[in-house]
């Protein structure tokens, strides 16, 4: 059992490290590896490269998790078969278990080994902050794939009141360990990834715009700092507080509320969002952790409408559409300046900011979904979308893939952004305390007020209303506002399922005819047990470890 699962958690030997491709170490002893930084540092960096510092293979990911839910359906029918009833044990594609517990094994390596590595002898400085950083940072890294691991694999086990998370692993493990390793507790990982970003938050710097400081400025955008492990603690225990986990009480929604509160403090306050606009500026202090920027036309080709030379891949849900408010703040049946026969008018602002929707000018070109439309089926592509609707947010207006006029652009994936740690910041308050308390210094509203105010402008009475109806309510507005806001981002798989919110839904979109009439039609039917609010630990390492208890119902 040992030598297979030795594939998981592979030993390394550092005398063989053999991924430092800059210098060879064939011949070199474990002391030598580690006596400098141009070799050491190789480990933290390979555990850097897990996360995909580019950007897409996340963005990819997000939009997979996305078409699980009523928010988006792919443009070709059949190929979301997760969603659609074909989800078992075997052919699960949720998780990166393997891939975190072999990033987990290179920061461990480098918290064992790289404490008192040297950088730059003649340079005081950078070689006392470099040193502290770059342990802060494996601490932040450990904790950012502890956390991943937590998220995709926590749940509930069959004849046991208590969740579950993963067998947590501190140290290089060995041959000569026991490597069947048990689960340890759900609130025994939230701990431990709790410890973890405390003490990257004691080392590292706030962040890093801090201008061209080559050791603690914009240079090192994309390495950990002290207000990413705050946020990724504050979405810990965010998720810890919820009812899928089992302990959702006051006492783990103060603690939420707490983090986050500490969160929005090292992050520079509750400020005013920057206006939609650039999704990829890097210099943005709305993002807290981002990816380095990298110049593509990737993310444009695949989800660009056809007019456009894209793909299409991602076509957003009328649900979707209709949990936009109208510009006066409320839902759309409720709004006096919402018009069925003209329905992308008077909306909130980040509709017409996140998706293509007919009649959409972008470009210079207009998106054309209706009946015989350049976008619709059986236009350009053969595909088209069978919503009406195509992804815009995310996307970057400087890339064209005109034939012979290709530009790309710099990108980059908002890891953690204050947007969300508003959010979880008003979730966490509303359910501690209610709506109006400002206990904390600010309140559930006034949070969530920041968030709507990009695409509400003038009084937001509903707000105000939903506010005065108490905990319920304003957890209701809270949740549309999360589905709104961090739509394409994944998140509303977990929301759903951290919630206890249903997971069947019936996907809808709309045919637009050449007279603009609009018909509303089902498009995708998903069906999930309710087992299924928990991810199966992978199937292959429940067979090898007999410790290792699969979650509840995946047979």
């Amino acid at each position: 059992m040992k030598n297979i699962y030795l594939f998981l958690l592979a030993i390394t030997t550092l005398a063989s490290c053999n991924f430092l491709d800059t210098v060879p170490t064939e011949d070199q002893t474990t002391e030598a590896l580690w006596s400098h930084a141009d070799y050491g540092e190789g480990i933290l960096t390979t555990a850097y490269l897990g996360i995909g510092q580019s950007g897409a293979s996340e963005m990819n990911t997000n939009y997979v998790l996305e078409s699980y839910t009523d928010n988006v359906v792919p443009n070709v029918p059949g190929t979301n078969k997760l969603a659609l009833g074909s989800w078992t044990v075997e052919n699960n594609p949720i998780g990166e278990w393997t891939l975190n517990y072999n990033m987990i094994k290179y920061t461990n390596l480098f918290l064992k080994n790289g404490r008192y590595m040297p950088y730059a002898n003649s340079d005081h400085r950078k070689d006392s902050v470099l040193r502290a950083n770059r342990i802060g940072e494996a601490f932040y890294l450990r904790a950012w794939y502890q956390w991943r691991l937590l998220q995709a694999y926590g749940g509930l086990i069959d004849g046991s009141p208590v969740a579950m998370g993963f067998p947590i692993v501190t140290k290089p493990l060995t041959a000569n360990d026991n490597l069947d390793i048990p689960r340890n507790t759900y609130e025994e990982c939230v701990a431990q990834i709790a410890a973890d970003c405390d003490s990257a938050f004691r080392i590292l710097p706030l962040n890093y715009f801090n201008g061209n400081d080559q050791l603690i400025g914009l240079y090192n955008i994309g390495r950990g700092c002290g207000a990413a492990a705050l946020a990724l603690k504050a979405r810990v225990y965010l998720y810890a507080a919820s009812p899928a986990f089992g302990n959702s009480n006051k006492a783990t929604w103060e603690r939420a509320a707490k983090a986050a509160s500490d969160a929005v403090v090292a992050s520079g306050g509750f400020t005013k969002l920057a206006d939609y606009g650039n999704f990829n500026n890097s210099k943005s202090t709305d993002n807290i952790w981002s990816s380095t920027p990298a110049s593509d036309n990737y993310y444009e080709s695949v989800f660009y409408p056809p007019s456009l030379y894209g793909k299409g891949t991602c076509n957003p849900s009328q649900n979707l559409v209709d949990a936009f408010p109208a510009s006066d703040g409320y839902p759309i049946e409720m709004s006096a300046v919402y018009d069925a026969l003209n329905p992308y008018k008077n909306r909130d602002a980040r509709f017409a900011k996140f998706i293509f929707f007919n009649g959409d000018l972008y470009n210079g070109t207009t998106i054309q979904t209706q009946d015989g439309g350049s976008d619709a089926p059986g236009g350009i592509n053969q595909y088209g979308t069978r919503t009406g609707y195509y992804m815009k947010k995310l996307l970057s207006v400087k890339v064209s893939l005109v034939p012979g006029k290709l530009k790309s652009d710099y990108k980059l994936k908002v890891f953690l952004g204050k947007p969300e740690l508003y959010l979880n910041y008003a979730e966490a308050v509303n359910e501690a305390y209610g709506p109006n308390n400002a206990v904390l210094g600010t309140s559930a509203k006034a949070a969530l007020q920041l968030i709507r105010q990009r695409g509400i402008t003038g009084a937001d009475n509903y707000l105000d209303e939903q506010a005065a109806s108490g905990t319920d309510a304003f957890r209701s507005l809270i949740q549309n506002e999360r589905r709104i806001e961090l739509c394409f981002e994944g998140f509303r798989f977990w929301d759903m399922r951290r919630m206890n919110l249903p997971l069947n839904h019936t996907s809808r979109g709309v045919k637009i005819s050449t007279e603009q009439v609009y018909q509303y039609v089902d498009v995708e039917n998903h069906t999930f047990q309710d087992y299924m609010r928990y991810i199966p630990v992978p199937y292959d390492q429940t067979l090898i470890m007999n410790s290792l208890k699969q979650n509840i119902g995946w047979k």
